[in-house]
C-alpha cells in the first residue's frame, strides 16, 4: 500500500477565525498541491482527514482537484488531534486493503506516523510543512519496514504543477 501524507495548508490566526480555517495562501498551496497530484497521475482509494477545519478544507480542494466526489473525503478519527500513534496504526488497519490512501492532518502526528513506519530506531524528523507531501510504500502497518517513495515540498509541487 502507498501513503500519502499531507499536513494541511497555512491557517488563518485563530483571533481571525477561531477554527482555523484556511488562509487564502494556504488555499493557494494547496490548490499547486492538487494540480501537481493531477499532473503525477495519482490517484487515491480513500481521502481520509483529521476532523478538524483546515484538514477537511485541505482534503476537499485536493479531492475536488483530482475529480472525485466532495462525498469521498472521510473525516477519520485516527488523525484526530491527541491521537497516539498506536490508535492511529489501528484505525488505520481498516485501510490495508487499499493500494492508495492519502492522509492529510497535523503534526506532530503526520511525522509520527511516518517515523514509525520508515525507522525502527529513534524518530525521524521530516518537514512536511507548507502542503509538503510525503508518499511511503508499506507492505503492513505492523511493521516497520516502510520505504520512502518520495518527500515533495511546496516549491517542488508548484513546479510540477506549472508543468
Amino acid at each position: 500500500m502507498n501513503l500519502y501524507l499531507m499536513q494541511h495548508g497555512a491557517c488563518l490566526p485563530q483571533e481571525v477565525n477561531p477554527q482555523q480555517a484556511l488562509s487564502p495562501v494556504g488555499q493557494s498551496h494547496v490548490n499547486c498541491a492538487a494540480q501537481a497530484m493531477r499532473v503525477m497521475g495519482l490517484w487515491f482509494d480513500a481521502l481520509l482527514t483529521n476532523p478538524r477545519t483546515a484538514s477537511v478544507q485541505t482534503t476537499r480542494i485536493v479531492a475536488e482537484g483530482l475529480g472525485y466526489a466532495a462525498s469521498s473525503v472521510t473525516p477519520f478519527a485516527g488523525l484526530d488531534t491527541g491521537v497516539s500513534i498506536k490508535t492511529c496504526l489501528e484505525e488505520l488497519r481498516v485501510c490495508e486493503r487499499y493500494q492508495s490512501v492519502f492522509l492529510c492532518g497535523e503534526l506532530p502526528l503526520l511525522g509520527d506516523l511516518a517515523s514509525h513506519l520508515l525507522t525502527s530506531g529513534p524518530r525521524l524528523s521530516l518537514a512536511l510543512e507548507g502542503g509538503a507531501l510525503l508518499a511511503i510504500g508499506v507492505n503492513s502497518l505492523s511493521s516497520r519496514s516502510g520505504s520512502l517513495r518520495w518527500l515533495l515540498q511546496g516549491p517542488q509541487l508548484q513546479m510540477i504543477a506549472s508543468s
